[in-house]
């Protein structure tokens, strides 16, 4: 929470208030959202002009959702006479400063930036599941990550946590900088890997070391830069901090590794937690391969925070798949369904698929890879899908592929040896939404139909795919 107050007092000279009565400075916000569909009554709404949306538009939506206050740079005329409209010259600037302030009043919370091209969200997760063990946690909502999620998220920051567990993405090189810059640098940052996402903002993979290596230059050598060994982009970024390095993975050279990895690919490895000269047997729950890096993360964030390796590993064997992310749900014609709509770039599909190559099946089961598109490659696009194509043949069986790029999902699979008749092709203009659902629910139609039991169906694709609708129709 947070109040009036916090605005005005980080913005001063720069606000006008319009009101029909008499704002009290001590007014408390429950949380701030730049969606107005996310709103709740005591909200405060980010009204932000955006390059395809002006939040401006949805302040009255806001206000009649419950909240008690918009931060705009326009008042709009068609909401409640009690409105509070707080007026700045730019919305971004003023939502920083708060968020900036209210950050360096609480000293005694550890900031841990999150950062990577695959897995922060899950790490988020997983770390601030381990954390909160020892401590009250504050984790970033969703997938807050960017420069309006940022400092909302760290406007929830209360008194009593000792943690905060911050996501933080970027699509170009200086904007992690600029985000710490601007509001606040973590204390100790993680960093999951660097693959070849949003290779229409960076250009080549480098190009995304050199971004993701920003949050752990920031720290000051009290801190910690929490690197993923097995990933040599990653582990290379030790040369680039002054901080304290803690390493996770799998190879002999990690602080926090495991080994004898077993059990079933899909449905949670075990594994042996290894930190110093102390071992501990770990059951996950969590899926693949990735699954056991997600641990690893979270594991030496604990050791970083100095918990008890059985609290740890007793942490990690709680922990589940969050919402869309690899979650195993009943699928059509008593199959089973793996729920991995959240989002997709080229390793989470190889990740994903691999752990149901490796998984046991029932007799004569087949696997089936329904993908959308993977947006942000720019002119990577085709090559980024072939690649993902090229890849299923031999770990899946069947592949139904949706969207415009997705073609390339069909073109590499088949050259590399899967049989034409296995892959299919739904077009659909992706910016479409109706055409898009309209190619959604003739995917589904034929899985209902060809689908059998003992099979297993993946659901992936890019978050703006909304892969997640098809669930109703299946």
């Amino acid at each position: 929470m947070f109040t009036l107050n916090d605005i005005l007092q980080s913005n001063t000279d720069q606000i006008h208030i319009q009101s029909g009565t008499t704002p009290d400075p001590a007014l408390v916000f429950r949380s701030a959202h730049h969606d107005s569909r996310l709103i709740t009554p005591g909200d405060l709404f980010i009204a932000r002009k955006g390059t395809n949306n002006d939040g401006h538009h949805f302040i009255p939506a806001a206000a009649r959702a419950g909240a008690l206050a918009a931060l705009c740079s326009t008042p709009a005329n068609d909401v409640p006479p009690d409105f509070l409209q707080i007026i700045v010259p730019d919305v971004l600037t003023a939502l920083h400063a708060t968020a900036r302030a209210r950050t360096q009043r609480q000293k005694d919370t550890i900031r841990i930036g999150i950062t990577g091209s695959n897995g922060k969200t899950s790490t988020k997760d997983a770390v601030a599941a381990v954390l909160s063990h020892k401590a009250p946690t504050l984790k970033t909502y969703a997938s807050y990550n960017h420069e309006l999620g940022y400092p909302i998220t760290l406007l929830r920051l209360e008194p009593q946590h000792r943690y905060a567990v911050l996501e933080m993405g970027a699509q170009r090189v200086g904007e992690l900088t600029w985000l710490c810059n601007s509001i606040a640098s973590p204390h100790w940052s993680i960093i999951t890997t660097v693959g070849a996402a949003h290779l229409e903002y960076f250009g080549t993979q480098e190009r995304v070391a050199i971004a993701k290596s920003e949050l752990v230059q920031v720290l000051t050598p009290d801190g910690f830069a929490i690197l993923n060994y097995d990933d040599e982009l990653v582990r290379a970024m030790a040369a680039k901090t002054q901080a304290r390095i803690l390493y996770y993975g799998t190879g002999e050279g990690a602080t926090v590794r495991a080994s004898n990895i077993g059990g079933d690919t899909l449905f949670g490895h075990s594994f042996t937690l290894h930190y110093h000269d102390q071992q501990r047997p770990v059951q996950l729950r969590l899926p693949g391969e990735h699954g056991v890096t997600i641990a690893l993360a979270a594991a030496v964030t604990g050791c970083a925070a100095e918990m008890s390796l059985d609290d740890i590993a007793s942490a990690l064997e709680d922990l589940s798949p969050a919402p869309g992310r690899c979650e195993i749900k009943p699928g059509p014609n008593n199959s089973t369904l793996i729920d991995d709509s959240y989002n997709a770039n080229r390793q989470s599909i190889i990740a994903i698929t691999s752990a149901m190559h490796n998984t046991s099946q029932a007799p004569n089961g087949k696997r089936w890879a329904i993908l959308g598109d993977i947006f942000q490659l720019g002119t990577y696009a085709r090559a980024e899908h072939s690649t993902c194509g090229s890849s299923l043949a031999g770990r899946v069986d069947y592949l139904i592929a949706i969207g415009d790029q997705a073609r390339f999902y069909v073109e590499g699979a088949i050259a590399s040896g899967m049989p034409e008749k296995n892959a299919y092709y739904f077009s659909a203009d992706v910016n479409n939404s109706a055409e898009l659902e309209a190619a959604k629910r003739a995917a589904a139609d034929l899985l209902k139909h060809e689908v059998r039991p003992g099979d297993l169906v993946l659901l992936k694709g890019s978050r703006g795919m909304q892969m997640e609708t098809m669930l109703a129709m299946l």
